[in-house]
């Protein structure tokens, strides 16, 4: 049985597996029970407080410090491929976020292909943006956070905002994002030795069932390619060795290219999304926090 302390990582490994041998949308179906096997024992930490409800018949929680009048609110997007995932398999790293980020953290279940390719996950991330918004929350009280394909959702929405000429959220962090699925980033092939979870041939058959063949360098479906111009600032953080290590290098290339304000940190040496691991890994608590300090110094709270 797989050690507890490393569920996520083991799960999505398990999901690589299955994926390679079996590239049909049935199998995410069957992932998405394999992974709820491994789920969070749902009781949040005894300083934190939870409450559940729907946006736009998504599942949604907003979780934050008991006892805090902090004003900021954090809108979090999972990782999975556009088709794993859930409030469940990120609620710990939300609530590190929440805590030492101090804010109000909103997670929510977005439509998960194939049963919903894009746009669903899109426009369910703006209707969970525009429901801060109709809170009263202000945009410079609002960061948004989302990993891996998860982070890749987190730019299309800034792009979103900017195309309808709505407020940009203060900042933006992007943990492991894939912006790119047509997969041609560099790092794709030369880091495919040193990623124990990802692989072109996996992330292309993921990318294929998200986009329901709008061609995968387009602008909608790689945000990579998009209008990078006018978005919040933004953090990233990548590990050296994994495979998307280059998405986040062209992203922010891309960005300070076009005037923006964009970072980013390579940790060397870790996973995917290692910060799903914060309690357990000293680095993956020192990248929350590193993330975390750039939310607050950005936003207002």
């Amino acid at each position: 049985m797989w050690n507890d302390m490393l569920w996520p990582l083991a799960a999505m490994q398990q999901g690589v597996d299955l994926v390679n041998r079996q590239m049909l949308a049935g199998q995410c179906r069957l992932l998405r029970d394999y992974l709820d096997e491994f789920k969070a024992a749902g009781r949040l930490p005894h300083d934190m407080e939870g409450t559940n409800f729907k946006i736009n018949d998504c599942d949604a929680e907003l979780i934050s410090p008991k006892g805090s009048s902090t004003q900021r609110y954090m809108l979090y997007l999972h990782g999975g491929g556009f088709a794993l995932g859930s409030l469940d398999t990120h609620r710990d790293l939300v609530t590190a976020f929440a805590r030492h980020a101090d804010a109000r953290v909103l997670a929510i279940e977005y439509r998960l292909a194939p049963d919903h390719p894009w746009p669903a996950g899109l426009e369910d991330s703006l209707a969970a943006y525009q429901w801060l918004v109709d809170q009263g929350v202000t945009a410079d009280r609002i960061a948004v956070c989302g990993d891996s394909a998860g982070g890749g959702l987190a730019i299309s929405l800034l792009q979103q905002l900017h195309k309808k000429k709505l407020s940009q959220p203060a900042a933006c962090v992007l943990l492991s994002p894939w912006v790119d699925l047509s997969c041609s980033s560099p790092s794709m092939d030369l880091n495919a030795a040193t990623d124990p979870l990802l692989n072109r041939v996996q992330m292309h058959a993921f990318a294929e069932l998200y986009a329901n063949k709008v061609p995968l360098d387009s602008p909608e479906i790689s945000p990579l390619f998009g209008n990078l111009y006018g978005l919040a600032p933004i953090h990233v953080q990548v590990s050296s060795q994994e495979v998307l290590r280059d998405d986040g290098r062209r992203l922010v290339q891309a960005i300070q290219e076009q005037g923006g304000q964009a970072e980013i940190n390579e940790t060397p040496w870790m996973p995917h999304v290692w910060q799903l691991l914060y309690r357990y890994l000293p680095q993956a608590a020192a990248s929350v926090r590193q993330a975390s300090r750039f939310i607050k110094l950005q936003t207002a709270g």
